[in-house]
């Protein structure tokens, strides 16, 4: 009867085995890229472990992909709930152009300045979608419209505050978002 572990059901013993301590790092990883928290990031990570415990992960090729793809959604989810304040007093905001693009020429300083040119801007431009995704290893807002990127605005976080945006409206550098 060998070790007295028979196999359950849902085929989740090699995540949440040994497999679950290796690839632990990188759920932790992506929830504290997009959080910018330790303590939001290890909130995550829990939720993940559960989600994965109580799953049917037996069709699942890739528990890695899984588990980190559970990981960004859930903590684009906690970022769209508001639970992450923002942006910090201090924060600042950057556009480049690359000279193709109109673009602010100054850095913008300031939480509610930077906070009232993203929804302005956004407003302006009456994107078709605007998508949350990990662009450079950090948060980013995508603005779509007329069926291409129009724009990227990677978010830096630090403790669940936004420090610093960066617009990129550059057309060189956006068809590789």
């Amino acid at each position: 009867m060998g070790d007295g572990h028979a196999p359950g059901p849902s085929g989740r013993e090699d995540v949440l085995g040994a497999g679950w301590e290796s690839h632990r790092p990188a759920v932790f990883g992506v929830a504290y890229r997009l959080l910018g928290g330790v303590t939001d990031a290890e909130d995550v990570t829990q939720d993940v472990w559960l989600r994965a415990a109580g799953a049917d992960l037996r069709d699942v090729g890739d528990p890695r992909a899984w588990l980190v793809t559970v990981a960004a959604r859930r903590s684009y989810g906690i970022l769209k709930s508001g639970l992450v304040r923002l942006p910090h007093p201090d924060a600042v905001h950057v556009t480049d152009g690359g000279g193709k693009a109109a673009a602010a020429r100054k850095l913008i300083h300031g939480g509610e300045r930077v906070a009232a040119v993203i929804v302005s801007v956004g407003r302006q431009w009456r994107p078709d979608r605007i998508d949350l995704a990990e662009v450079g290893g950090e948060l980013a807002l995508v603005f779509h419209r007329e069926g291409r990127v129009y724009s990227v605005d990677t978010l830096q976080l630090t403790d669940g505050l936004i420090t610093a945006c960066r617009r990129v409206i550059n057309p060189d550098k956006l068809p590789h978002v």
